[in-house]
């Protein structure tokens, strides 16, 4: 299955070697035979008047920095994989707009990026990173500074909501779970299909029953039901798009978790010691637009594996060309 034909690896600064995370894109894009665009945005410079009064221009400088970035690029790509056909680019502005930008005008497929010195490892909600999630139309693949060449648990993270079985979880469970084994694959490593259930009215229901405890255990067993059926759904779907044969290449193994997705989903990933966890960015509340939501940020905020963050179908960034 092939995934990929066109990846985005965006860069933090200027670099006289590969770092861990741009091998893991060049691995990706050469495995995947796509194309590999580098890309570096300066910051726009503002310097004082009074720089300017002693024969230092603004343009002069921002040129002498576009130059010196683009030897840079020239001279880090000539030390590359020359089985992937690698390009560059320089932008000068603000490093998240210009990279939605540049998917947005070039149909990336998706978009990797070390994190930020600060991110939401470190709490910063309001980084570079987190506008990526929440307004880039691609999947963003979030990787740490100490990112292991060589995955060995991914963790995929589905959803299945009984009230709601809407097409948009159907084909946003489907993309998670294709993304998350055509790494897997290529890793030679374990996926984890991981769903959380609850009842959240089983609590309020009680109140009205007699027997409030067969009544709340019966509603845990129906979601319970409900989510394994999904799950063999889920699964079958992708032994159907993969075939028998990638299929059995798999080392796939299945979990369905009472409780929260908050809760238990950052706790099935330290329990699986996943090195990535690959899971959407759409909110339960239902609110137009809102992607990033309190489910997803709660749990992004728990997370200490690299991330694959996948929109559903259909989202339009609010970021324009």
């Amino acid at each position: 299955m092939k995934r990929f034909s066109n990846v985005l690896y965006v860069m933090n600064e200027p670099m006289d070697k590969p770092s861990p995370s741009l091998l893991r894109a060049i691995s990706l894009a050469k495995n995947s035979q796509a194309d590999l665009t580098l890309l570096l945005v300066i910051p726009s410079l503002s310097l004082s008047s009074a720089l300017n009064k002693i024969g230092i221009e603004s343009p002069k400088i921002e040129t002498l920095t576009l130059t010196k970035a683009n030897e840079n690029l020239r001279s880090l790509i000539a030390s590359l994989d020359n089985d992937v056909n690698i390009k560059a680019e320089v932008k000068v502005g603000k490093r998240y707009l210009e990279s939605i930008r540049a998917v947005l005008s070039n149909s990336f497929d998706i978009l990797l990026k070390e994190v930020d010195k600060l991110s939401w490892f470190d709490r910063l909600i309001t980084s570079d990173d987190m506008h990526l999630l929440r307004n880039c139309p691609c999947p963003v693949w979030l990787m740490k500074k100490d990112e292991k060449l060589n995955y060995k648990q991914i963790l995929a993270a589905v959803d299945f909501d009984s009230i709601d079985e809407s097409n948009c979880n159907l084909e946003l469970n489907n993309t998670i779970l294709e993304l998350a084994c055509a790494i897997s694959l290529a890793e030679f490593s374990t996926t984890h299909v991981v769903n959380v259930y609850d009842a959240p009215n089983a609590g309020f229901i009680s109140l009205w029953v007699e027997d409030p405890d067969k009544v709340e255990k019966e509603l845990y067993e129906f979601e319970h039901r409900h989510s394994q059926h999904k799950m063999e759904q889920l699964l079958e779907k992708l032994k159907h798009t993969l075939g028998q044969k990638a299929y059995n290449f798999l080392s796939l193994r299945s979990h369905i978790i009472r409780g929260t997705a908050e809760e238990e989903l950052p706790k099935a990933a330290q329990a699986v010691d996943a090195d990535l966890v690959v899971m959407g960015t759409i909110s339960r509340t239902g609110v137009a637009g809102l992607v990033i939501g309190n489910t997803a940020e709660t749990i992004l905020n728990q997370l200490d594996s690299s991330i694959l963050a996948v929109k559903p179908k259909g989202f339009i960034s609010p970021i324009s060309l």
